[in-house]
């Protein structure tokens, strides 16, 4: 008889291996093509919101470059505004960080990362990164006029301050002696308001909706203008200091006003409350035995610039405003009287007849001196810009009466550049926001100045 064939035992279990083995390979497969496709959409979903971040830089960018602050921020919107907030922020389990640093005056870099969880215990991430130039910014390496404005009269321009796209001026007595610039498009100023004030005006302040004038005006030693519409400005308080000495430097931190004077037997530092700018009132004063010239106000401390030979900058503690009290002061060489001084952080910039002074007040009681510069002229106002690292000079020189001082390096300045403008000028302000340099001076045509750096 013939065997017929058939399948064993060990055959019916390798074929069931090898059927099992190839289900796993076509699931594994499958699952795989699953996860790939998963994964894909992810990391474009993370590509997508990490373009979005830098998009939301380059409009920061072009809407005002000093926003970019330096740090690691999320995202948020108000009103359909987008800002910086906090340290990161999340969507659908997405999270993005910007990462922003400093590279130069005029560059930043960002990293804009996206986290997310891939499976229970693998975490996925993308990055993508930019530099953002600040095309608003030139060079001042050479500067040029770029606009004028004659404004009536012959008075001459005393001092000006910028904020947002306007510029505030203060003329010698006349009138108008206040004005108010539309600097929106720097090559087309327009004067949009002005005032004739009570008294001669020597300097001015700008915080918000107010400006504050220091005032020669013996019964109103600070005018309080609202310029909260520029078209039709007005006085709506004053205040009258004791005894009969000329206001002559301002500065204003919120709604409290730091007045300095003329020497007399009357104290020349006056701090003001005008919380309710119609009636100001005395938060507190100080006999600095001397005259003040200019003052710039840094945290709880009062920097001033004064006609004293052995105290030419003074240091007040404004901790209690009832009770300021002297708690330094520097001896400059010279006798030249310190005539303006501005300041950031832990440095102070003064003009003290020719020289430039860079001073270190990171210990106030003990100010030291960084480095001199000499003008070649008598630095009527400064300027501080260009993050805080150029100084603008209005000099009585009288073909260089712009100028414009590095002292990114205090013990090594340089001068990269000078402007010759017509008549002499008193007043220096900088838009940062802008890049534009205004000033005030003595020229009849041209009062008011609109200077640009290099495209």
């Amino acid at each position: 008889m013939r065997q017929r064939a058939g399948f064993s035992v060990a055959e019916v279990i390798l074929s069931s291996a090898l059927f099992s083995l190839l289900a796993g390979i076509l699931t594994g497969a499958v699952l795989y093509s699953q996860e790939s496709a998963n994964l894909s959409g992810e990391r474009m979903r993370a590509g997508a919101m990490a373009d979005e971040g830098l998009e939301v830089l380059r409009n920061f960018r072009d809407n005002n470059f000093v926003s970019m602050a330096s740090g690691i921020f999320g995202l948020a919107t108000s009103s359909n505004v987008w800002a910086l907030a906090g340290s990161q922020d999340s969507q659908d389990g997405f999270t993005r960080q910007l990462q922003i640093a400093t590279t130069s005056r005029r560059i930043k870099s960002a990293t804009s990362t996206i986290t997310w969880l891939q499976t229970e215990t693998r975490g996925g991430s993308f990055s993508i990164s930019g530099y953002f130039t600040n095309w608003r910014t030139g060079w001042w390496n050479v500067p040029s006029q770029e606009a004028f404005i004659n404004i009536s009269g012959s008075q001459n321009g005393l001092k000006v301050q910028t904020q947002g796209n306007f510029a505030y001026a203060v003329r010698s007595d006349g009138s108008p002696d206040f004005v108010i610039v539309n600097v929106a498009d720097p090559a087309i100023p327009i004067l949009v308001g002005s005032l004739a004030l009570s008294g001669i005006p020597a300097n001015i302040a700008v915080s918000g909706n107010y400006a504050y004038v220091a005032s020669q005006n013996d019964s109103q030693e600070l005018q309080i203008i609202d310029i909260s519409n520029p078209v039709a400005p007005a006085v709506i308080g004053s205040f009258n200091a004791a005894g009969t000495a000329n206001a002559t430097g301002i500065f204003v931190v919120g709604t409290t006003v730091y007045l300095v004077r003329d020497s007399s037997t009357s104290n020349e530092l006056i701090i003001i409350n005008a919380s309710a700018p119609g009636t100001p009132t005395l938060l507190g004063s100080l006999n600095l035995g001397t005259g003040g010239n200019g003052i710039v106000v840094l945290g709880s401390v009062a920097y001033i610039g004064t006609d004293l030979n052995t105290q030419e900058l003074q240091v007040v503690n404004l901790a209690v405003p009832s009770s300021p009290a002297l708690i330094g002061f520097l001896d400059l060489s010279g006798t030249a009287d310190a005539l303006t001084v501005a300041g950031i952080g832990t440095t102070v910039v003064m003009g003290q007849g020719t020289q430039v002074r860079v001073i270190n007040v990171a210990t106030p009681a003990t100010p030291s001196l960084l480095g001199s510069f000499n003008a070649g002229a008598t630095v009527n106002d400064i300027a501080l810009g260009n993050e805080n690292t150029y100084a603008f000079l209005a000099t009585g020189s009288g073909t260089q009466e712009f100028q414009v001082i590095d002292f990114a390096d205090p013990t090594n300045m340089r001068r990269p550049s000078t402007l010759n403008l017509s008549g002499t000028i008193q007043g220096v302000a900088h838009n940062e926001i802008l890049d534009r340099v205004f000033t005030v001076g003595s020229s009849d045509t041209q009062e008011f100045v609109v200077i640009k750096p290099e495209e």
